[in-house]
């Protein structure tokens, strides 16, 4: 049994995201192509968002949100199970 703590990351850059998808989706056993499936879009998709690699809209959302002064965090357990698993929200 391994316990995992909940971890809270700031973000600042696309990779930042990329890095918490990945290591949630890979401690709870699910493929690049499952979630992928899941959420309506391919594989490649979701291979470029947990490598960081930019779109257009990540840039642009990250970009405004300092200008402002936001800080932005997302907080994940990758052993907690997720609501609505298998469905888009969005």
């Amino acid at each position: 049994m391994v316990v995992v703590a909940s971890r809270t990351v700031e973000v600042r850059k696309p990779r930042d995201i990329g890095d918490a998808i990945r290591a949630v989706r890979e401690a709870r056993g699910i493929s690049q192509d499952e979630l992928a499936k899941a959420n309506a879009y391919d594989r490649f998709y979701l291979n470029g968002l947990e490598s960081g690699r930019s779109t257009l809209y990540i840039t642009r959302l990250l970009r405004t949100l300092k200008s402002l002064g936001i800080t932005l965090s997302v907080t994940f357990d990758p052993g907690q199970p997720a609501d609505g698993k298998g469905r888009a929200d969005g």
